[in-house]
């Protein structure tokens, strides 16, 4: 199994004030009606809340190179011989500092499923336990799972990706999210049209 693979990108951000001027002189104030209503105070905008932690857009794929660089497995279809490949991006993750470096810990079990169904058949616990560091907060992270399918009959499922935030305080946060795939029958090889079949012996 390999290990998950890291980018890590820093953002500017550019603050730009904006106004206007209003014209010299002065300027009539004009009386409203005494039926017109007062006007109301505009609501104030509620401040949003963090997400948390949560796993963005899982794919199954084909390959994966990198950060946003994979190529998708089409029908998320493959053999019980093959291992299913899933890439995936964690947001939401709390970041410590520890010294000079920034610190997201991050802590992953997989499992399969049946479609529709909550019996699991696979299960890896621990599939990764990974520290990203660096002297940037670690945002921009993908992580890649491959998990081995032997032995599953050919049918629907679901692979379960159970996220847990080790650096959340005063708990661990944990989140689960799923991503369907199929497992089909290994196809045989098509006999070579050139090859002759052996002549047959006479007695």
């Amino acid at each position: 199994m390999r290990h998950l693979l890291r980018r890590l990108s820093l953002s500017g951000f550019l603050f730009v004030a904006a106004g206007s001027a209003m014209p010299s002189g002065s300027v009539d104030a004009q009386e409203a009606p005494e039926s017109s209503p007062a006007p109301k105070p505009a609501p104030k905008p509620s401040a949003k809340k963090p997400l948390g932690l949560r796993i963005l857009a899982p794919v199954v794929c084909k390959s994966i190179e990198g950060y946003e660089d994979y190529e998708t497995l089409p029908d998320a279809e493959l053999t019980s011989d093959e291992k299913l490949l899933v890439y995936y991006r964690p947001k939401g993750h709390k970041v410590v500092r520890q010294g000079d470096e920034y610190v997201a810990h991050l802590m992953q079990d997989g499992q399969v499923r049946r479609l529709g169904q909550k019996k699991v058949l696979l299960r890896k616990a621990k599939l990764l336990d990974y520290e990203a560091k660096s002297d940037i907060p670690p945002d921009e992270i993908y992580i890649r799972n491959t998990f081995s399918l032997k032995g599953l009959p050919p049918g629907e499922y679901e692979y379960d990706m159970i996220l847990k935030d080790l650096n959340a305080k005063p708990a661990t946060v944990t989140v689960t999210e799923s991503v369907k795939f199929r497992v089909v029958a290994a196809k045989l090889p098509e006999p070579d049209p050139e090859t002759k079949p052996d002549a047959e012996e006479r007695f």
